[in-house]
Parts: structure tokens; C-alpha cells; sequence
């Protein structure tokens, strides 16, 4: 590794740190992505890309600078760092407009340059010194396009429960601002549970959403009334994780 950072808030520069806690299902100690039910807890960038594209150092907002002229990973892979820390690869990260600000265009012209997103599944400290070794594709994989992640969680959204839009985004990995699109996308597919993916001003603070169950009864077109249901927050979505570590409390270690 190169460096790694911390960023307190969205809008903050990266704080370049001697050492990280990472912490097993919640993100680095402290910073802005630390939420358990993120796909987006750590996010690793190649010094290769910075080169490429000669940006100011920080414009990628990483939190591990991997000293590379190219990083190549896949979803699923295992990534030891260290003597005890663990991240799972969940997929590329998608640039977004933001980066425009470091150079204009920059959001197209590094797509697939941008770096991978990753959840800890094995809390430890790590620092720059530490060495990284590659298990490849140990756990699920998560599709690349963002579209087909919504519609892949919505598949998991249990019997009699609902889900929010905001939820629902956090678990995709996607801007808040991405849920406008959620009710054609998901519309567009027959074989997914829309009716029980709602907007987030309906939910109530006891965990239970009051929704419209707007989904057709046969041809007659008759709707059911508005019903109360329990809220899926989605945990679900990274079960492999927990099955893993009950199996394999040492995580195995091979060069890569």
C-alpha cells in the first residue's frame, strides 16, 4: 500500500493517517462511509490511475492508495491486509459527476479506472506498510451495473415486508438522488415485488410502513387496501459474510 485516509464528513479532503481501524461490518473508524448495511465502507484506487490521469493527489477520495500502475480485482475477491484485517470486494466504483470538479470530463474518461468499493468482514489496524493478498472470488458476486444490483435486492426482499427507496439505494451501493428512477426500473421487470418498495415519507419510526398495496388482484384491476408491514433493512444482502467467518474464523492466507 501507498497511503491510507480518512474522510469525516462527504464533503471533506481525505486525512492522510499513519494507521486505520477497520472495524468488521461497519467501515473504517470515523469515517463519513461507515454504515453497516454499505456496500461502499472502504474504497481502494490504484496510484496508476493518478498517473494516468494526472490528478492532485486526494481527488479520488480513496481510503487505500495501492501502490500499482493498474488494480485489477473482481467482486467477491478476499483481500487480507495485514496481520488480521479483511475486505470483501463488492464492485468498481462508478464515477460520478463530483469528479468533475478535479478536471472536467474526468467522470467519463476514468470509468473503469476508478477503483473498487469493499465491505470489512474482519476488524484490524492497517497501515501503509502493510502488504495485500488476493483470494479471489470467496464470496458473492455483485453486478457492476447499478440497475441490476436494485433489482437483485428487491429479489431478496423477504414475504410481507417493504423496503424504502433511500434503504433500498444504500444497499445498491447508489446516490440517494438515484431513487427517482427506482419505480420505472422497477416496474420495467415482472418478476420483482415492486409494490412493496416505498417511498421513505411513508415508513414510521417503529419500523413499520403503511403502504398501498397497489399490486393487481387477477384482471380485475381491484386494489387492497393500504396494510401495514415491517420494514426490511437488509442485512440479507450480506449473509455470506456472516456464514463465512463461522466457518473460517482463520481466514486463510496465500500469495497472490
Amino acid at each position: 500500500m501507498d497511503s491510507v485516509f480518512r474522510r469525516p464528513h462527504r464533503d471533506a479532503v481525505p486525512e492522510k493517517s499513519e494507521k486505520l481501524f477497520l472495524r468488521a461490518g461497519i467501515g473504517i473508524y470515523g469515517d463519513c462511509h461507515a454504515k453497516p448495511t454499505s456496500p461502499r465502507q472502504v474504497l481502494l484506487v490504484s496510484t496508476g490511475a493518478y498517473r494516468q490521469f494526472k490528478l492532485a493527489p486526494c481527488s479520488l477520495r480513496e481510503n487505500i492508495l495501492i501502490d500499482v500502475d493498474e488494480l485489477r480485482l473482481s467482486s467477491g475477491d478476499l483481500l487480507l491486509i495485514g496481520d488480521r484485517a479483511a475486505l470483501r470486494i463488492t464492485f468498481e466504483c462508478e464515477p460520478c459527476a463530483r469528479l468533475n470538479r478535479f478536471r472536467p470530463k474526468l467522470s467519463r474518461d476514468i470509468k473503469g479506472n476508478r477503483g473498487y468499493v469493499a465491505r470489512v468482514i474482519r476488524s484490524g489496524m492497517i497501515s501503509p506498510k502493510n502488504k495485500i493478498e488476493v483470494i479471489p472470488r470467496v464470496f458473492r458476486s455483485f453486478s457492476y451495473d447499478w440497475k441490476e444490483r436494485v433489482i437483485d435486492i428487491v429479489r431478496m426482499l423477504p414475504p410481507d415486508h417493504v423496503i424504502s427507496y433511500v434503504r433500498l439505494a444504500e444497499l445498491a451501493g447508489v446516490p440517494k438522488s438515484f431513487c427517482r428512477s427506482f419505480p420505472r426500473l422497477l416496474h420495467s421487470r415482472e418478476d420483482v415485488p415492486w409494490a412493496r418498495v416505498v417511498p421513505s415519507h411513508e415508513m414510521t419510526e417503529a419500523n413499520v410502513h403503511r403502504f398501498a398495496n397497489i399490486q393487481q388482484l387477477g384482471s380485475s384491476g381491484e386494489m387492497s387496501k393500504a396494510v401495514c408491514r415491517p420494514a426490511w433493512l437488509g442485512s440479507e444482502v450480506f449473509s455470506d459474510e456472516i456464514q463465512f467467518m463461522s466457518k473460517s474464523p482463520v481466514l486463510p492466507r496465500k500469495s497472490s
